[in-house]
């Protein structure tokens, strides 16, 4: 696969797992990062919400709104059945 994020390549395995990105952050000298205002009114994510901090195979991090804390666990499921 190509670096090259606009890569005909990428984006058809984009469409095909339905990910969505949107662009970059910086991790700040307190190990914050900030949610872009996109996502947060994508998501109706707001000051106060808990979110679900979630790694895969130490290459990728996700943070899923607790509030949808179960869509994410029928999604694992769901993968787990498909292996």
């Amino acid at each position: 696969m190509t670096t090259d994020l606009n890569s005909k390549e990428n984006i058809e395995l984009r469409e095909k797992v339905w990910l969505r990105m949107h662009t970059t952050v910086t991790v700040g000298t307190k190990w914050q990062v900030v949610i872009p205002q996109e996502v947060r009114e994508l998501l109706n994510i707001n000051p106060g919400d808990s979110l679900m901090v979630v790694t895969k195979n130490g290459i990728a991090i996700w943070m899923i709104k607790m509030d949808n804390i179960d869509v994410m666990m029928d999604y694992v499921k769901e993968e787990m059945c498909n292996k």
